[in-house]
């Protein structure tokens, strides 16, 4: 009861943290692929999996988007964790890839439900005062929530899975289930903030109509959607790549695979606990250091020599790989109109996904000759965009005010004593 009063009680703000957590507490990730190939996929059916998930997003990331500001950003987010469990519920019985089709587009349409509704309700229930500055920490809190589950589910689907068979697999993507199922609950508590929102007087079309406006007009929300996207550290193919290239440097056995994700998702969690203030540390070059540096992490990736080298660039790697997501997620949001918000992220994480289904296929094809190759390409590609976009200018322009503000914050007793 004393749990319930407390959550109760909580922010949105601080059910996220809990509801994240709950809903990536994934048991069976580090074997997902060996589940597959023990109901009778073959690697080339397994990739296919997340380019169809990848293709449902982008299909319905804005009708979502429009039926958020529509319903209302809770109503989605409920929508969006009922469809996950229900997804992983079936992947419990899923006989063959057609039955891993129908979950992956089940997938698809909830991750749509939650991309865009998920930001857009936590900065609406913030209070104006400070909003921004406390956005960054709330979502750095949310996205280290992220992280630790990351660190945790391996270890725990270690003691869970503890033989590479079926009847093992099972038992974790059931145990995943119910942890993904703890998340609906807690989803169901979250609070529609209607002093800054209110969806019951606009339409659809409305709706849609001010999203599209506002990227189309608007150029810093256009500079800030391109530096998302085109330094974007494909963090999926990371996750799904890493496993065989552990392999190929002479592992046999789940526990160090796991281990080293488990310690990937710990290093991340530390970083975005943290990424208030790095960045308050670094100034102006925050944005462009938490954008180039995971490309030369990747190029370090591909020309690691052996094992004891290979585990800790892995692990920094996926420790920054995502790190500037709460920076991107402020400098966005500080530009979009609340009243279309889902729609407007929506919109944006549409583009982002046409990039990354483009760009996945010709990793997978590359995969097929080096897994190497594929590191080469993605940090190539995220240097190269994050020098071509000049995003230490984009800091310089966008995130001055901000970061004036955060310096004033930090040395406030009274905003600690409020916020902290």
């Amino acid at each position: 009861m004393s749990i319930l009063k407390r959550l109760s009680s909580s922010s949105n703000a601080e059910k996220f943290v809990a509801l994240t957590f709950f809903q990536n507490l994934y048991l069976y990730n580090h074997v997902g692929t060996l589940y597959m190939q023990s109901r009778g996929l073959s690697l080339l059916q397994v990739n296919s999996i997340w380019s169809i998930i990848v293709l449902t997003v982008f299909l319905t990331e804005v009708p979502t988007g429009v039926i958020a500001d529509r319903i209302g950003r809770k109503r989605s987010v409920v929508a969006a964790l009922f469809l996950q469990f229900l997804g992983e519920f079936f992947y419990i019985f899923a006989p063959g890839y057609v039955a891993f089709v129908l979950i992956a587009i089940l997938s698809g349409i909830g991750y749509s439900f939650l991309s865009g509704a998920n930001e857009a309700l936590i900065y609406d229930s913030l209070p104006a005062e400070y909003r921004e500055t406390v956005m960054k920490q709330a979502m750095g809190r949310v996205g280290a929530a992220y992280q630790l589950a990351f660190f945790v589910a391996p270890l725990l689907g270690g003691l869970v899975i503890s033989e590479l068979v079926l009847s093992k697999y099972l038992v974790g993507i059931a145990l995943t289930a119910a942890s993904v199922f703890v998340a609906f609950l807690i989803s169901l508590t979250l609070k529609e903030p209607p002093a800054l929102y209110c969806h019951q007087v606009t339409g659809i079309l409305q709706i849609l109509k001010n999203g599209l406006a506002q990227v189309r007009r608007n150029r810093k929300i256009q500079r800030i959607a391109a530096v998302a996207i085109l330094t974007g550290a494909f963090s999926n193919t990371l996750v799904s790549f890493y496993q065989p290239y552990f392999v190929q440097f002479g592992l046999t056995t789940s526990l160090p695979i796991g281990t080293a994700l488990s310690l990937g998702g710990l290093a991340a969690f530390l970083v975005l606990s943290n990424i208030l203030a790095i960045e308050h540390r670094m100034g102006r070059l925050g944005l462009f250091f938490f954008s180039f540096f995971p490309g030369v992490l990747y190029l370090l990736l591909a020309i690691v020599p052996n094992i004891p080298v290979l585990f800790p660039v892995f692990i920094l790697t996926y420790a920054f790989a995502d790190a500037k997501n709460p920076l991107i997620s402020t400098y966005q949001n500080e530009q979009i109109e609340s009243a279309s918000r889902a729609t407007t992220i929506s919109l944006i994480n549409t583009i982002g996904r046409m990039y990354v289904a483009s760009v996945s296929l010709l990793l997978g094809w590359i995969a097929n000759h080096s897994i190497s190759a594929v590191w080469v390409v993605i940090g190539a590609l995220i240097m190269f965009a994050t020098l071509l976009l000049r995003v230490d200018r984009i800091s310089i322009h966008l995130a001055e005010e901000t970061l004036g503000t955060a310096s004033e914050m930090m040395h406030s007793r009274k905003f600690h004593a409020r916020h902290g």
